[in-house]
This record gives structure tokens, sequence and C-alpha cells, in this order.
């Protein structure tokens, strides 16, 4: 670049500057957060052809652009100030912002999936906005009827309605409102939060006469019955984005009957006691 400049004798001429502008870069990766826990964890994939945008101080849209195979995006600027946001995919939800405490591994937007205004200098490289996304889960099954006292779900084996099953956290602590099983004996908690859990099923509204049958009796975990027949709830499982788990189920038998009687000594041969 280059400006004319004339001078006549004695004469000074000022404010001739020239700026060095270079374009800055801002970027990085939207990503499946597995475990939902808001930081990119080892062996957790970026999300290719989701759509993000550039925006300007005012909000307009400077840029638009799609993630690449590897969940990765960028943009080449002129400084100033700009946010990132991203058009959230059908069935995904936006996980926590701004947790883990490292800005380059945590997700930078908020639930509305924008982040926090960025001011960027000449020639700067910002690659820390990073957006994470998982899907919701689910987990339940069924509370059935052991006829055979196996432990095990045979064909046959009717469900057991009317039992109330609640979700606990990691804490033990319940989530949402418990269910009761419906007339095959099914129940599901949906819409879950990736994370630990585990299944209470009430004794108190189980069958007149029943109880809980053997623990993990089978080889098949989709098949056996996973309750403490003592406490009446499972162990804790891990639900990742997106799972559908359906192997909590628990089985019931009839209670031992008992037949009681008197032997008397008929002393006036009567044939009565």
């Amino acid at each position: 670049n280059s400006i004319a400049v004339t001078l006549t004798p004695g004469q000074s001429s000022t404010g001739n500057d020239f700026v060095d502008e270079r374009p800055a870069t801002l970027g990085d990766k939207v990503w499946l957060d597995s475990n939902a826990n808001g930081v990119q964890d080892a062996g957790e994939a970026g999300l290719a052809g989701v759509t993000v945008q550039l925006k300007n101080a005012d909000g307009s849209v400077a840029q638009s652009t799609t993630t690449d195979a590897s969940g990765n995006y960028s943009f080449t600027v002129a400084p100033g100030t700009y946010s990132v946001a991203i058009v959230t995919p059908s069935g995904y939800v936006v996980t926590g912002q701004d947790l883990g405490g490292n800005d380059a591994t945590d997700s930078d937007i908020n639930s509305a999936g924008q982040s926090a205004p960025v001011t960027l200098v000449s020639g700067q490289n910002n690659p820390t906005v990073d957006a994470g996304l998982y899907k919701l889960a689910e987990l339940g099954d069924r509370v059935w009827l052991d006829a055979n006292a196996n432990g095990v779900q045979d064909a046959g084996e009717a469900g057991v309605q009317g039992v109330k099953v609640t979700l606990l956290d990691a804490a033990g602590n319940a989530v949402g409102s418990p269910l009761v099983t419906d007339a095959s004996g099914n129940y599901l908690f949906s819409g879950l939060k990736p994370g630990t859990y585990s299944v209470q099923f009430d004794k108190t509204t189980l069958p007149a006469g029943y109880s809980f049958t053997t623990q993990d009796a089978g080889a098949n975990d989709a098949a056996d019955s996973d309750v403490n027949p003592a406490t009446g709830s499972t162990v804790a499982t891990i639900l990742s984005s997106g799972e559908t788990d359906l192997s909590w189920d628990a089985g019931l038998v009839a209670n031992p009957g008992a037949i009681t009687g008197s032997v008397l000594e008929d002393i006036d041969h009567n044939g009565s006691g």
C-alpha cells in the first residue's frame, strides 16, 4: 500500500500512518459429551455437520459454517468483538457451560447455544470456543411373576401391575416422580441426563403374599431379576448419551406357606382330642 505526499519547502506532513491489521481466527470444536459432565474427556468424539454461526457485537450473523468430520470449525475475521452460536441438532441437549476449570476443554455455550463475547486483536488465534452436546437417555423394564422361582423370566410368566418404582441418583436421591408398573408389568424412565442411577422397587406395593425372587440368577442380564430381595433396590448403573437400558427387572415369588396342627394323646379312646 502506498500514498502520495506533496511537500513544499518548509512544510511538514503528519498522519501518514499505516496499520498492520492482520486477520484473527476463532474456533474449535463441537463434541458429544457422552457423560454430560461439560468437559471433553478422552474418547469423546466430535460431531460433524453442526451449523456454527459467528455473530457481530450487535448480534447479527457475520459468518456461518458447519463442523467437519472431527467436529472442528474455524472463522477468519478482522479484529473485533464476536460471539459464537450453534444451531443445536434435533435430539441433542446443550451440556453445562464453563465446567471443569479448563477453558480449552470445557463447553462455552449457554443453554440457548450462545457463547459470551470474545474480543480478538490483530493476528490472534483463539481455539477455545467449544460446544458440548448430548442426547437424553432412558432406563426401565419389568416386574414379573417368577412362577417357577428360578430367578429368570421364562416364556409365559406374566407381568405384575401396580408396583411402585423410584429412580435414584448417585447420591440415593429420588429423580423425578415415581412410576407404577402397567398392565404388562413394564415401566420406563425417559428424558434422563447421562449419569449414574439405580432403581428402588417399593416392597409395600407388591401383591399380598409375594416377595422378590433370587437376584442375578441367570447369565442373561436382560432376563434375570436385578433386585436385592432384602432392600428392593438395584446396584448403580451409568447411562451414557442416548442410551436405552431396558434390563432392570424384578421377579416376584409367592411366599412359602405353612401347615400346622396338634398331635394329642387320646386317653379315653373316643377318637377326638
